[in-house]
């Protein structure tokens, strides 16, 4: 079945597949420490956002904290303007929001819209096991021991096999925080996770 990358179901199978792989189990058997990942939101974002099913997925992270949670972390960032560009406050009940009508409504943002728009996520490994591999609110995991950060489009197609982490960092398209050293001890855990990700059909 198809998922929506970043969607839980996305998130949900990686780790699935991950703890079940062989290459990313030795990769990791020594990892400790987390990554913090951060996607900028582009133009390719707002083409996928103006299908429904990304709508959901969109609105379904949101619903994973309690409307006083999600009021604290967005209140006057990018992502609160950009739940009022859509019509919706940040306490709004996710249950009651219309998927086509957010997809319409997605499709008639422009990228200025967008701007300052970031999604962040922990990549979590512990000696073989991915423990975290979820969405998170964007104080969470600051004192991670990576940061990778990246556009949508960038982050889609590392996700879709068609670009792999390193490719990607070293032709400028994402960018590595942290302990330089120890992710290059670790290359054959961050190749095993892109076997991973290529092997999950993107919709």
């Amino acid at each position: 079945m198809a998922l929506v990358f970043g969607s839980m179901e996305w998130y949900e199978k990686v780790k699935e597949l991950a703890n079940k792989d062989e290459d990313f189990k030795k990769g990791t058997a020594d990892w400790e420490g987390a990554m913090r990942t951060v996607v900028i939101y582009d133009e390719e974002l707002l083409k996928d956002y103006s299908k429904e099913e990304y709508v959901r997925s969109f609105m379904g992270t949101l619903g994973l904290v309690s409307k006083e949670e999600r009021v604290k972390a967005y209140e006057g960032t990018p992502v609160g303007e950009l739940m009022k560009k859509l019509g919706y406050a940040l306490d709004v009940d996710v249950a009651d929001i219309d998927p086509a009508e957010s997809a319409k409504r997605f499709s008639q943002l422009t990228v200025d819209d967008i701007a300052g728009v970031e999604a962040y996520s922990v990549f979590e490994p512990h000696h073989g096991v991915l423990k975290e591999m979820r969405p998170i609110l964007p104080d969470e995991y600051k004192d991670a021991r990576f940061t990778l950060t990246g556009r949508y489009s960038a982050w889609k197609a590392m996700a879709a096999g068609k670009a792999n982490s390193t490719q990607l960092v070293m032709s400028g398209k994402m960018k590595l925080e942290g302990d330089m050293s120890y992710i290059m001890r670790h290359m054959a855990a961050m190749n095993a996770l892109n076997s991973i990700y290529s092997q999950i059909e993107l919709v």
